[in-house]
């Protein structure tokens, strides 16, 4: 892969990986060092995919990810985490911080789903903006089972959010 390509695949990609890796790990510096290592195992890579980059990129960081879970075998704590969403401006400040407190509460309680396969699918589905059939074909599902997932996932959130005493 040419270094001009490295640098357009790095520089379009970089935020959706670092995401899912912090979706992942719920851990920042960790989910840093997953996204480094995904960009080089992709780089490094004899063989390109002749699909899509994106769920190539999410296929490598996964796996490193589960193997080094299986190295550790160790939870991984939220503590460290620091929400990194997307910020939608406005030209009200009030609204502005209104917007960004309620987005990174959300995004909180979707770290803590469990188990892994909700945050996965509900991050694809709307952060990244997959297509479930897409999706079931990166998680290894059938598109049935993707939609029963997503909506389980859906469920536990929105109970979680009901338990929250900052109203949504």
């Amino acid at each position: 892969m040419k270094s001009n390509a490295m640098d357009e695949t790095y520089n379009k990609y970089h935020n959706e990986v670092y995401l899912y890796a912090l979706s992942l790990c719920r851990e920042e510096a960790l989910a840093k060092d997953l996204v480094s290592e995904t960009f080089f195992k992709a780089f490094m890579a004899p063989n390109q995919p002749s699909g899509p980059m994106r769920y190539w990129l999410f296929r490598i960081l996964k796996n490193h990810y589960i193997d080094l879970m299986r190295k550790d075998q160790e939870d991984l704590t939220f503590e460290s985490h620091q929400p990194f969403l997307a910020d939608e401006s406005t030209n009200n400040p009030e609204k502005d911080y209104i917007r960004k407190e309620r987005n990174q509460r959300l995004f909180k309680h979707l770290m803590q789903l469990e188990p892994m396969i909700y945050r996965e699918v509900i991050y694809f589905y709307y952060y990244v903006g997959i297509p479930i059939k897409e999706i079931s074909v990166m998680i290894e599902r059938t598109e049935t089972n993707t939609k029963t997932i997503l909506y389980r996932a859906r469920k536990k959130l929105g109970k979680q959010l009901k338990e929250d005493s900052y109203e949504f």
